[in-house]
């Protein structure tokens, strides 16, 4: 019996230094203790939590019967393991996988409850980029055969409705149709093209170039291309590292989303260019170490709903009413990136409106 003060002591220290988030609570859930890993996490300090209820942390994103099946387990006397969406002190919101174990009386009844906390955003983040390159890997493939045939036929379909107008009557109502046949089949190749993009399946001559010049290049076309109504506000680094990609490409990838910015503002807003050196630290999680050339472009507009995120680069998906548009503005800007090893992401700023971020190492 002599050694359990010692033991007890060894346990305090093994929870007050340990890396992982330990605190404890009577039978009602009100917090005894809390080791430093639950300040580090919470932004809370022991003091401020000691004596409260752990709902101090809540986000009010978790619906109720999360909360009601938690305790229905824990009052009969079972562990719970789940993960909650909770808020830091500084208002933050993080995914915080939990486990908590009720710790009994001799009598059977729960005394405390002892909790272990572990904030898994990061690691979900990462599986969902994961799940989501795949998938566009895979869409990228299907997109790239599926272009090749097509091109294919409307190769063969062009050349032979050249040759046929050569030999009907100009104004003839067969003159008529095959001069549309024609059109639409050109029309298509230009869709066949971006689709192409999208699969990576284009010629690319990558040059060392600094971004600031071709969003330089191309001030004067986007402000023709999108109106008085909208403003264009830019921040370009001056110290700026090059990258290596091909500049025309780049062109193409900023006219996309200026123009799609410029939709989803209905022609009325701002749109800020902005041009940074990135990493490495405060990467995305998606992003292996190493320094980046950054291109960021981002809106007034309502931002991107939270369904429509994971499937913004898809090719044919579109929110925008049928013959609006055809679906394939985005992800030819993501197949330009990739093309030119770049990452691309989207999101949705605090400020209200979409930003789109490029990131391309930056040349050696």
């Amino acid at each position: 019996m002599e050694k359990n003060p010692a033991i007890a002591d060894i346990v305090m220290q093994c929870l007050a230094q340990s890396c992982e988030v330990f605190f404890i609570t009577d039978a009602e859930g009100v917090i005894i203790y809390a080791n430093p890993a639950f300040e580090t996490l919470t932004g809370y300090s022991r003091a401020e939590v000691i004596g409260k209820n752990p709902r101090v942390l809540k986000s009010g994103e978790n619906p109720p019967q999360v909360y009601a099946a938690m305790w229905a387990d824990l009052k009969a006397g079972r562990q719970w393991t789940g993960r909650l969406r909770n808020r830091r002190k500084d208002g933050s919101v993080y995914l915080d996988e939990q486990r908590i174990c009720p710790v009994k009386d001799a009598a059977g009844g729960v005394k405390y409850y002892f909790a272990t906390r572990r904030d898994v955003t990061r690691e979900l983040e990462l599986e969902g980029q994961l799940g989501q390159s795949q998938k566009m890997e895979s869409l990228g493939l299907l997109a790239g055969q599926i272009s090749h045939d097509f091109n294919n036929l409307l190769t063969v379909i062009i050349g032979s409705m050249e040759l046929i107008l050569e030999d009907l009557k100009p104004g003839s109502i067969g003159h008529k149709l095959s001069t549309e046949i024609l059109r639409s089949s050109k029309e298509s190749t230009a869709m066949i093209k971006n689709l192409m993009v999208f699969a990576r399946r284009h010629d690319s001559h990558p040059v060392d170039t600094v971004l600031n010049e071709p969003v330089n290049e191309m001030k004067l076309l986007l402000d023709s291309l999108l109106g008085k109504g909208i403003s264009v506000l830019y921040d370009l680094d001056e110290a700026l590292a090059p990258a290596k990609i091909e500049p025309e490409n780049f062109k193409q990838a900023i006219m996309n989303l200026a123009i799609n910015a410029k939709d989803a503002m209905d022609g009325k807003g701002a749109i800020s260019v902005k041009t940074f050196n990135a990493g490495p630290e405060g990467l995305p999680a998606a992003l292996i170490g190493g320094v980046y050339s950054a291109f960021e472009i981002s809106d007034t507009g309502p931002g991107i709903p939270h369904d429509v995120l994971p499937r913004i680069f898809e090719p044919f998906f579109t929110t925008k009413p049928k013959g609006k548009g055809t679906g394939l503005g985005l992800s030819t800007v993501y197949g330009m990136v990739h093309q030119n090893g770049g990452r691309i992401f989207a999101a949705n700023r605090r400020e209200g409106g979409a930003v789109f971020t490029i990131y391309f190492p930056a040349a050696e």
